[in-house]
Order: C-alpha cells, then structure tokens, then sequence
C-alpha cells in the first residue's frame, strides 16, 4: 500500500500526517483484524520470516523426526 500523506511540521519536526480518506479507510481495514499493535509486529515478522525461508517441514514430519 502507498500512502500519500501530507506532513504537517511544527517547530520544524513532523508533528501530524494526513490522509485521503480512502486510503485512511482501507488502512483502518486492513488493521481492524488485529487486537493490538503487538499482534501486527508478529503477524509482520512472520511474512518476514515467511519471505526468507525456503524449505518447511509440516507438523508430522517434525514429530515424526523427533518420535513423537
């Protein structure tokens, strides 16, 4: 998602960002499925991790490995 937001500075230092309103809402959204901003980093770090492995193993296979 790109947003085009409009920085409002004061004292020389971005103090507010400001939206379109669709994607405002789009953003609200898309955020509506989290309980809270640590359930978004997790969800974030996974599709990082996700990204960044090439080979999965499914449930069985790991407790087949480990007999159990």
């Amino acid at each position: 998602m790109n947003l085009h937001a409009q920085i409002i500075e004061e004292s020389g230092k971005p103090k507010f960002a400001v939206l379109p309103i669709d994607e405002y809402e789009s953003l609200v959204n898309e955020l509506a499925d989290f309980d809270s901003i640590e359930d978004l980093a997790d969800y974030l770090r996974a599709i990082k991790v996700k990204s960044e492995n090439k080979f999965w193993h499914s449930l069985n296979d790991v407790k087949a490995e480990l007999g159990i």
